[in-house]
């Protein structure tokens, strides 16, 4: 039987039976066999570090997903675990996305650098933060979170988000379709995370099985940037897929080879409903898409329509013209004539009006060039009548100045006359007293008289 591609919403790369019908009795499961099952759904094979992955599933972007990696391939159960908890987050705190890393490759095997990762059933999920305003940040890169809740990228600072971390962890360990063996994160986030559940008061079921999911193991302590989720084997999946421990309370253990046939025979018929879902959405795709391309050759056969409107309007008045009588082609060829003559004037005009503003503003160049002779000029004699008002002023300043230094000569030699004169009129009158003196000396009857 030929087999055929089908894409299965939201993952790609699952091979199918093109035409297989489902068994639903013990009789047909055991006649259909397992072949047939095993070419509907994904398989894990061997363990997630020595193992491979046939058919798998590919998870996309969406509003909710962010893959982050190339390396996004995982069992179909890995695959809807991770969209059904990141709508789980997104309904819980609006806006939310969550950052997907690596899976596995398409075909499993060693991915590096992981030790794991090997089988599908592996994946590296990044943290949830906030920046400083509280305001939810979209993560491209994993980002380390430090002991304090703290990180940075570049020079910006980011706090880890308590709220939506634990309702991821809740989201995984709550699934019903998958069995979360492991959820790896250093000690510090976990026993934050574990408090943060305490102080809102957390169902206790829930935070025992987180508790459990996220116990440390050899190599917890690395993953203080993202979150390392491992499902353990789906039934149907085995005895090729092959769990380690440890075996949690809840784990189902290795089921009877009915039960595993039977669960392939679900995984089959939840598959081939995918199919059929998604063969609904491609064909109302391509019913889209055929609108869109009959929409576009309209809108082709518009454009050239309006394209060729001018060539055919034209062929149009060609043979109107030609249909004319020859006095309504005198009529035509006169009016154009006039029409052309009329242009020539407006163009005469217009010559004219070109050549009347070039002489205005020719004039008023040269008044221009006028004004500023006329200023320049004025500037001139301003600064020379300046400059001799300066002169007499220091002229006049001069000639103050010498007659100041005159009369205070003249001043000086009056003082020196007058006191020349004091002097003198001092001498003269000590020589009388001298004079009168030497008179008394020698004169006895004067001797006795008063002074």
């Amino acid at each position: 039987m030929r087999r055929k591609r089908s894409i299965i919403a939201p993952f790609v790369g699952v091979w199918v039976l093109g035409s297989a019908a489902v068994p639903t009795s013990a009789q047909e499961i055991g006649q259909t066999g397992a072949a047939m099952v095993v070419d509907t759904d994904s398989q894990s094979i061997g363990n997630t570090e020595n193992g491979r992955l046939l058919r798998a599933f590919a998870i996309e972007p969406s509003d909710t997903v962010a893959v982050v990696r190339p390396n996004h391939y995982g069992t179909r159960e890995l695959v809807g675990l991770l969209g059904r908890a990141a709508d789980s987050v997104a309904r819980a705190f609006a806006g939310s996305r969550l950052a997907v890393g690596d899976l596995s490759s398409q075909f499993g095997g060693p991915l590096a650098p992981h030790g794991s990762h090997q089988s599908g059933r592996d994946v590296d999920v990044g943290f949830f933060v906030v920046d400083v305003q509280g305001q939810p940040v979209p993560q491209s890169v994993f980002m380390e979170i430090r002991h304090d809740g703290s990180g940075r990228r570049a020079d910006a600072q980011y706090r880890f988000d308590d709220a939506r971390n634990w309702a991821l962890l809740v989201a995984f360990v709550d699934d019903p379709m998958a069995e979360v063996q492991h959820v790896l994160i250093a000690s510090h986030l976990r026993a934050r995370l574990l408090d943060y559940a305490r102080r809102t008061s957390a169902p206790e079921d829930q935070i025992h099985r987180v508790d459990v999911v996220t116990s440390p193991i050899r190599g917890s302590e690395v993953h203080d940037n993202h979150f390392h989720v491992r499902i353990y084997c789906s039934v149907g999946d085995r005895p090729e897929c092959l769990d380690r421990p440890p075996l949690h309370p809840w784990y189902d253990g290795t089921p009877s080879p009915q039960a595993v046939l039977a669960a392939r025979v679900a995984d089959m018929q939840r598959a081939d409903a995918l199919r059929r879902d998604q063969e609904v959405q491609r064909v109302a795709e391509l019913s889209l898409l055929e609108q869109r391309a009959m929409q576009e050759a309209m809108e082709l056969v518009r454009a050239r329509e309006l394209a060729a409107e001018p060539a055919r309007q034209l062929a149009e008045e060609r043979r109107r013209a030609a249909a004319l009588s020859r006095d309504e082609q005198t009529a035509i060829l006169e009016l154009r004539r006039m029409e052309a003559e009329g242009q020539r004037e407006q163009i005469d005009a217009l010559g004219h009006e070109r050549g009347r503003a070039s002489a205005l503003a020719a004039e008023q160049r040269r008044w221009m060039e006028s004004e500023r002779r006329r200023a320049t000029s004025s500037r001139a004699l301003a600064r020379r009548r300046e400059a001799e008002a300066r002169r007499r002023a220091v002229l006049a300043e001069r000639r103050r100045i010498a007659l100041l230094r005159r009369v205070a000569a003249q001043q000086a030699a009056d003082r020196r006359r007058t006191t020349a004169l004091q002097r003198r009129a001092e001498e003269l009158r000590r020589e009388r007293f001298a004079a009168g003196q030497r008179v008394r000396a020698t004169d006895p009857a004067r001797r006795t008289r008063t002074p």
